[in-house]
């Protein structure tokens, strides 16, 4: 029995000489690690380097991090750039206007309430046309300074629900069709380097700029909105009884200037004439037809007198042209709001386009004051 606890005695002290050993080594192995010098910046690099990001997403990402969404996806296209992919787009698209103008022309007022033409403009489009129609920003083309002579003002009663007094709420049965009919121009920012080769210029009016439909053996002119200003018989085909022609296929859609100080209707362009649609020909042969048509009108009579139709004329932007526009803005019978410019090739595009260019006339020395200087020298 002696023996035996002399062994075990033995045995303990064995394993605790054994694990203060260990704890010995592991305390030099500490110290050891700790007088190591630190990790440069360079062995830092190498070692995210060796790592296994690949450089299409994590270097990309490194160089992206802060970096605006914006720039990312590339610089702002300028007009002049934006008008190259509205041509290309143009190409690639094909539109089928027949029904578009028949359905413009010869729609039935009755199927529309007359409670949604008093909505804003502000409010979406909803119609059954295959057009989609953008909302233009109003320019002093486009602005309808005195609509509100043209409706008569509604009283809102407020009506006694669930003890409060509130407005009723209106039924709306459809959306305008009408509305937002015509060609907006963006304002021109910059002069497009083809000016002289493949734009027109046209001197506008002071008026309201008004979809003009005649048919049916009358004439209507709406506003932007779609609101009915005037209703007359006039000397455009279908636009009188007195006509002698087919009065329902023989419908014209014009895009006008209304002055009312004069009772004039001063034609922009020509969408539809006598039951045939342009609006996928180019400009240089809408303003061509438009002048040759207008030519073929008979004289008005009595009860088509009351309301003239003047076509506006096209120039060519060269140098001596615009120098006469900006020099002599009065020359032409009418007082003078702007320059409005068409590229030769631009379809008749509902809304905005930057193929169309606006420039009021109190901009139109400054804008084009580098331009005329150039090529006098």
């Amino acid at each position: 029995m002696a023996n035996e606890k002399c062994e075990d005695k033995e045995v303990n002290n064995g394993s605790s000489i054994s694990n203060s050993q260990k704890s010995v080594a592991e305390v030099t192995l500490i110290t050891e690690k700790v007088k190591e010098p630190a990790a440069t910046v360079d062995e830092v690099t190498e070692l995210l380097s060796a790592t296994s990001v690949s450089s299409s997403t994590g270097v990309f990402r490194q160089k992206t991090f802060k970096t605006s969404p914006l720039q990312i996806k590339g610089k702002v296209e300028t007009q002049e750039e934006r008008r190259k992919r509205a041509l290309e787009e143009q190409k690639k698209r094909r539109r089928d206007l027949n029904t578009h103008a028949r359905n413009l022309a010869l729609f039935k007022p009755e199927d529309f309430s007359s409670e949604e033409e008093l909505e804003s403009d502000n409010e979406s489009i909803n119609n059954d046309f295959p057009i989609e129609l953008t909302k233009p920003l109003k320019r002093s083309l486009d602005v309808d300074q005195d609509d509100n002579l043209l409706q008569e003002p509604t009283v809102v009663k407020k009506v006694k629900i669930k003890g409060k007094f509130r407005e009723p709420r209106r039924k709306i049965k459809g959306s305008n069709p009408y509305r937002n009919q015509v060609m907006h121009a963006e304002w021109m920012q910059e002069i497009p380097s083809d000016l002289e080769k493949n734009w027109y210029v046209v001197l506008c009016p002071k008026g309201k700029r008004c979809l003009v439909i005649s048919a049916k053996g009358k004439t209507v002119s709406r506003l932007r909105n779609g609101n009915v200003m005037n209703v007359f018989e006039s000397v455009l085909p279908a636009g009188a009884n007195s006509y002698k022609g087919n009065k329902t296929t023989d419908y014209c859609i014009l895009d006008c200037i209304y002055d009312q100080t004069t009772f004039t209707y001063y034609v922009l362009d020509l969408m539809c004439w006598k039951g045939h649609p342009i609006y996928d020909c180019d400009t240089e042969f809408r303003f061509y037809w438009l002048n040759t048509k207008f030519t073929e009108i008979e004289r008005p009579a009595a009860n088509t007198s009351t309301y003239k139709f003047n076509p506006l004329k096209a120039h060519y932007c060269n140098q001596d042209k615009i120098s006469f526009l900006i020099k002599n803005p009065h020359s032409f019978g009418y007082r003078p709001d702007g320059l409005l410019f068409f590229n030769k090739h631009t379809q008749y595009v509902l809304g905005d386009t930057p193929l169309c260019g606006w420039v009021g006339i109190e901009k139109v020395e400054e804008m084009f004051e580098d331009f005329i200087k150039q090529k006098k020298q």
